[in-house]
């Protein structure tokens, strides 16, 4: 201790990393239904980045009416008004921190195409 009454042992910040609770969709939906995904992060140290990628690439490039906004410090919520078939595919949610990143993915699947 210190003159003070004050410890000189250093002092450690244990950072913990995001974990995204897993989500899913309902199963295969129509053309022109409307889908929403919900990303939260129900672990993990803020601040944290939360972002959607559609087949591995960030939402913004993929302008088939795909929205995302952040609910709140730890969830992002991705929406489709009316799928088509381009909305097919898988939509990954990325979670990052200082401490690490996480990831989840789900599927889309839309009736009535041709595989």
């Amino acid at each position: 201790m210190s003159s003070r009454g004050m410890s000189n042992d250093p002092i450690f910040a244990l950072l913990v990393l995001p974990f995204i609770a897993p989500f899913q969709f309902d199963g295969a939906v129509n053309a022109g239904d409307s889908v929403q995904l919900a990303c939260h992060v129900s672990k993990g140290d803020i601040p944290l980045r939360i972002e959607w990628h559609f087949q591995g690439e960030g939402t913004s490039s993929h302008a088939m009416g795909v929205k995302t906004a952040m609910f709140g410090d730890k969830a992002n919520i991705l929406v489709i008004d009316s799928v088509g078939p381009g909305n097919r595919g898988e939509y990954t949610c990325t979670a990052s921190n200082s401490a690490g990143v996480a990831n989840h993915s789900a599927v889309l699947l839309v009736n009535g195409e041709r595989f």
